[in-house]
């Protein structure tokens, strides 16, 4: 009975998907979120299902998608009108997070397996090798904007496991995973970074010795991770009085 429930939903799933889930929309999307949310869950589905139909709209989304890197870095931007075909970054700033650049990698590089168009793998792949040689890390551990333009970390001094960088050393052993276990750069980042935490993001309370992670900023291990923009600039803004 459960199967045939479940057989049932998805028919009706793949019904609206066929014929409602329509991608050429005047609308700006997230970069970030149509790649794991619409862009991954297609790609899951069309490997769970084997129905071309998801695979098919997954290629759509994932065309719509590569406008954002069309810029002076390779960087990409953090919004896509997918109808369009133009992409911006947010209108106050330049900057991307770095987490979010990093964390699209898994969706593009399957697209370019599963379709055999390398334009997908070779955008994403880019921004990795990019971000490997980057300076402005401090043991492994990365800042949480890159700027568009220039290519370069931005906000220096500040380092987190929180929002903005978390997911960049997630997605690092992924992508090593991922790509069988070859591409030893991705993993080289991984562990230089784990040893970062460790030196500088870990503590220990008192009296009871509790592990715990916080984050450093400027040189001042902070026993808490920020985890929006707008506290982010007040921190900044209380530094500089």
């Amino acid at each position: 009975l459960n199967y045939l429930l479940y057989f049932a939903d998805f028919e009706e799933a793949r019904k609206w998907v066929a014929n409602d889930l329509v991608f050429d929309k005047n609308v700006d999307v997230n970069l970030f979120e149509s790649t794991i949310r619409i862009l991954g869950g297609l790609l899951s589905t069309y490997h769970l299902s084997g129905d071309s139909l998801f695979l098919e709209k997954a290629k759509d989304i994932g065309n719509r998608l590569m406008p954002a890197f069309k810029t002076p870095s390779k960087i990409p931007y953090s919004d896509v009108n997918i109808g369009r075909g133009t992409a911006h970054p947010p209108r106050w700033t330049s900057d991307s997070t770095v987490a979010e650049v990093t964390s699209i990698q898994l969706e593009f590089r399957e697209l370019s397996r599963l379709t055999g168009d390398e334009k997908f793998q070779k955008a994403v792949d880019e921004v990795m090798k990019h971000v490997h040689t980057l300076s402005g890390k401090n043991d492994g551990l990365v800042p949480m904007f890159i700027n568009t333009n220039s290519g370069q970390f931005t906000h220096l001094g500040v380092y987190t496991l929180g929002a903005r960088a978390d997911s960049y050393y997630e997605y690092l052993l992924k992508q090593w995973i991922q790509g069988g276990k070859k591409e030893n750069e991705l993993l080289e980042d991984y562990m230089r970074a784990i040893e970062g935490v460790k030196k500088h993001l870990l503590q220990k309370s008192q009296p009871k010795k509790l592990t715990f992670v916080g984050e450093l900023a400027h040189g001042h291990f902070s026993a808490k991770m920020v985890r929006s923009t707008t506290e982010f600039k007040n921190n900044n803004k209380r530094k500089q009085k």
